[in-house]
């Protein structure tokens, strides 16, 4: 099998089972990724960060960079393609039919359902990226990385209690960290 069609199928099995979007499907992309190549945690970290900082969903971003780093335009093309068409069918079928049995308790028992393991997705993500970024080389490397920590906790603070956008918040931090990395170098 060549190496677009299995970035393809990878991708959309992805997009397919990667209920919750964003950032609750990280774990399955990055198991996606670590069969095309070895990818470390904070190599993995990179990515959701430049996936977050450009504009469209995460698994699109995520899926196009990998797909590139793989096997060039052809690759992220593929990857592409592959995480976006489950989305197309599966909105499409349930529009089509949430309508009709809205007010079946059936649904609405799903429905409950989904959202506790959407939301413990997101968490498995967030520990995920945090880990890399708190511990950068590994928990058992002994390094922690304080300033990540309180820049983490800042664009938190940041989010919670202003009316900034993601996109101001995530140019102030990367600034931050530019500053960081030009006043370790003095």
């Amino acid at each position: 099998m060549t190496l677009i069609i299995q970035l393809f199928l990878t991708f959309f099995k992805i997009g397919f089972i990667g209920f919750g979007g964003g950032l609750a499907i990280l774990p399955l992309v990055y198991q996606g990724i670590s069969a095309f190549s070895p990818i470390t945690q904070e190599e993995f970290a990179n990515l959701v960060g430049i996936s977050q900082a450009t504009p469209g969903p995460i698994a699109v971003n995520a899926a196009t960079y990998v797909g590139f780093l793989t096997a060039g335009i052809p690759g992220s093309l593929a990857s592409t393609i592959g995480v976006a068409i489950p989305s197309f069918i599966l909105v499409s079928l349930t529009v089509k039919f949430i309508d009709k049995y809205k007010e079946s308790r059936l649904v609405q028992g799903g429905f409950l359902g989904i959202r506790p393991a959407a939301m413990g997705m997101i968490a498995s993500a967030f520990i995920f990226v945090g880990e890399s970024a708190a511990f950068p080389g590994g928990i058992g490397a002994g390094s922690f990385d304080l300033a990540a920590c309180l820049m983490a906790a800042a664009t938190f603070a940041l989010a919670a209690k202003t009316k900034l956008g993601p996109i101001p918040i995530i140019l102030i931090m990367g600034a931050c960290g530019t500053a960081l990395t030009v006043l370790e170098t003095l």
